[in-house]
């Protein structure tokens, strides 16, 4: 039997749940205004303090104050505080430079130099830098600069400053002597080759002119007639993520494969527009210089089964970064916006990438990884023994077809 409500009762009835809907929303605007207060007041009482700290120091400090370094250092040390551990204040000059890399040019003399027994050698020349151009060679021991004896820590303080230098290097029994001067170069971000019939692709970085490059690079061992291929990503540290979605894209048919999450917990899919299928054996190589951007490519790879991980766990740095423009002087604060989460593994920040199987540098090796190759390299051994095996890895061990023997863990490093 149905019941009638009276118009009466209905009317309170509405009544009742427009007061009750009123009250939530004042007790929720309520809650807002308190919290927005509290910040406001907070903040005032930050700014006091930081007066009263300024007006101690004017008054007493014996020193001239230089205002520019003065701001510059307060900039810095405020994000310092805030516990983003990526954040960051870039003057104009270094935004100016930070943003002409990660576009994937550089201006300096396009030298890379690291310490080794042997000395401050050349571990890598720029194409097209000023060095490169000079005739300097990766392997060349740095023996002078400005026609005096030097080290390591005075090499790399002037290659940072970008200014001009002579330097004398020992190639072999022969002393030569470069007279080099910055310049602009395209950064090469991909460098790609072929051993026997697997495609070595190693990605330094994702600068936005990155995916041009790797597919080039791609298309060539392709046509090179490359039946599987490995991807090194070790010392890559990120860089644009744009760039990484891009070059994913290039890998996997369409659909969803991670999720960026908001500050404010908003997820947003990131998903593959791509109509290609990478349908080679791949893997793809890691270690604890690994980060950002290059875990989201090699921990998608990983969880869509297109590629097996060899190395060691990568750095855990899965945060999204952003840039902010100081309009005042045209400085910028970097801060981290969002966190990178895979379907499967969740967020890579803290956790970062696992390795299918682990493989290990000893010290002696990781001094001289830029001149290491495929003979005595123990990971990238590791890798290609996988992929002519055939095999696949579960668990870290590797299952390879009967009769086959795929690579062993190497030393751990000392």
């Amino acid at each position: 039997m149905n019941k009638k409500i009276s118009v009466g009762a209905a009317i309170a009835l509405i009544i009742v749940f427009m007061a009750l809907t009123v009250s939530v929303t004042m007790v929720v605007a309520m809650r807002q205004f308190n919290t927005k207060l509290s910040n406001v007041d907070q903040r005032q009482e930050m700014f006091d303090y930081i007066t009263e700290v300024d007006k101690v120091i004017r008054q007493h400090y014996v020193g001239d104050i230089d205002e520019e370094e003065l701001r510059t250092s307060l900039a810095k040390a405020y994000l310092g505080g805030i516990g983003d551990p990526y954040a960051e204040y870039l003057t104009p000059d270094e935004y100016q430079k930070e943003a002409e890399r990660l576009a994937g040019s550089q201006t300096g003399l396009g030298l890379e130099v690291a310490q080794q027994a042997d000395g401050v050698v050349i571990t890598a020349v720029h194409k097209d830098s000023a060095a490169d151009k000079a005739g300097v060679q990766k392997g060349d021991v740095i023996t002078a600069l400005d026609s005096a004896p030097t080290d390591y820590a005075a090499v790399s303080e002037r290659l940072a400053s970008g200014g001009k230098a002579v330097i004398t290097v020992q190639r072999g029994e022969e002393s030569i002597a470069f007279e080099l001067s910055p310049s602009t170069y395209t950064s090469t971000s991909v460098e790609s080759r072929m051993i026997g019939t697997t495609g070595y692709v190693r990605i330094l970085a994702f600068y936005s002119n990155t995916p041009q490059q790797f597919s080039e690079a791609m298309a060539s061992l392709s046509d090179s007639g490359a039946q599987s291929y490995v991807f090194d990503l070790r010392y890559n540290e990120g860089g644009v993520l744009a760039a990484a979605e891009d070059m994913i894209a290039m890998l996997l048919p369409r659909g969803t494969y991670a999720q960026r999450i908001e500050s404010d917990g908003d997820k947003t899919d990131l998903v593959s527009e791509g109509t290609y299928d990478l349908d080679k054996p791949t893997a793809t190589l890691v270690n604890g210089e690994t980060a950002g951007e290059a875990e989201l490519f090699a921990g998608v790879l990983q969880e869509m089964n297109k590629t097996t991980v060899v190395g060691l766990p990568t750095a855990g740095r899965g945060k999204v970064q952003e840039f902010y423009n100081v309009t005042s002087d045209g400085s910028a604060i970097k801060l981290s916006v969002a966190s990178l989460s895979l379907l499967q593994g969740g967020e890579i920040e803290g956790k970062g990438i696992t390795p299918s199987q682990t493989v290990s540098l000893t010290a002696e090796e990781e001094s001289r990884f830029a001149f290491l190759t495929e003979e005595d390299d123990p990971q990238l051994k590791a890798a290609l023994a996988l992929l002519q095996a055939g095999g696949s890895v579960t668990s870290g061990t590797t299952t390879a077809p009967e009769e086959s023997t795929a690579a062993t863990t190497a030393p751990a490093a000392e």
